[in-house]
């Protein structure tokens, strides 16, 4: 098959012939249609957040096609549209059975990203269980994005944030997986504001449903805020960058009991005022992509247009290490998917 294989940190991906992989009894070869790129490719590819054994294939986002399917595999069929929940759990730990997959303490690898090649590539395969039915009615593109993007979206929303009605939240980044959230905040019933460096993302915020939308070198941001909010703050913070300036921002802005969520991550480290934590009894959350409900809900909140996933171009597999270079740049709107066959 042909595949864009990672051979050498911090090198460009190499656009190769590769073995078609080989399932087992529980497994589905998957005919991959479309694959999204995510910061997650470049923090792999820059040596740094995971290292995977190489050669590896990248490509966490992956929808396609079922090719093939393995005997003991239920509910499947050669020709279904399907997307992964790219999590190899174990499904038997304290995490697993809490419902917390992404915490597995017997992890057996992440798709594309540790251990399993993924959908850079015309094939990848998943074992049975952590494969979804993708509806017609949604495009392999966005089926695509929802394998991470809009399952962070909705993991960092209803699990880790616990968004209420009317309650303000305030989005840092407004990328692929930014989009998702403030969509997935507005189906919440919650009022978003919006924080982002580049004004065309601000503008996409707002078509999304952003009551005020702000550009990060605005000085007043918390004194905006607090006009929205009777002088409260915000009572959710989702920090989509992971800086050491978003971070502080993001604090700055909450309530007293407000609850930060970091979704993004560079490698900053994040110097923190114990005393603005503890008297004002502040909440500080990591939220790491989301389990197999995630995904049933994912799927259903785009399939109802409740969230749009945020397309910025679709490239040929053929163009990846330009498609990578374009996110690398941050000017991106929306994501960059590949569509592969």
């Amino acid at each position: 098959m042909k595949a864009a294989v990672l051979r050498k940190i911090k090198d460009r991906l190499v656009f190769e012939e590769f073995p078609e992989p080989t399932i087992s009894r529980d497994e589905v070869l998957v005919q991959t249609k479309a694959v999204g790129i995510c910061g997650t490719d470049l923090h792999i590819i820059d040596g740094w957040g995971y290292t995977p054994a190489l050669p590896h294939i990248l490509g966490h986002e992956p929808a396609g096609i079922v090719a093939a399917v393995g005997e003991d595999v239920q509910g499947f069929k050669v020709g279904d549209r399907v997307v992964p929940n790219i999590f190899y759990a174990c499904g038997r730990c304290f995490y697993c059975r809490a419902g917390r997959e992404t915490l597995c303490s017997d992890l057996g690898g992440i798709l594309g990203v540790l251990r399993h090649n993924g959908g850079f590539a015309e094939y990848f395969k998943i074992p049975g269980r952590q494969l979804f039915h993708l509806p017609d009615s949604i495009s392999f593109e966005e089926g695509g994005v929802i394998a991470d993007a809009v399952v962070c979206a909705v993991h960092a929303v209803l699990d880790r944030a616990e968004i209420k009605i009317s309650e303000l939240a305030m989005v840092v980044g407004v990328g692929g997986v930014g989009t998702s959230v403030l969509q997935v905040a507005k189906a919440c019933g919650a009022r978003v504001v919006a924080v982002d460096l580049h004004e065309e993302k601000l503008a996409c915020a707002r078509e999304f449903g952003a009551e005020e939308v702000f550009l990060s070198d605005d000085r007043n941001i918390r004194q905006k805020i607090s006009k929205l909010t009777n002088d409260l703050g915000a009572d959710a913070v989702f920090d989509c960058v992971g800086t050491q300036q978003t971070l502080g921002l993001g604090i700055s802005c909450l309530r007293r009991g407000g609850r930060l969520v970091t979704v993004g991550y560079t490698q900053d480290r994040y110097p923190v005022d114990p005393r603005e934590v503890t008297v004002n009894e502040l909440e500080i959350r990591g939220s790491r992509s989301g389990g197999s409900r995630n995904t049933l809900q994912a799927i259903e909140l785009v399939a109802s247009r409740k969230v749009r996933p945020l397309l910025g171009s679709v490239m040929p597999l053929s163009e990846a290490n330009e498609a990578l270079e374009r996110l690398r740049s941050a000017n991106v709107v929306g994501r960059i998917v590949l569509s592969v066959s």
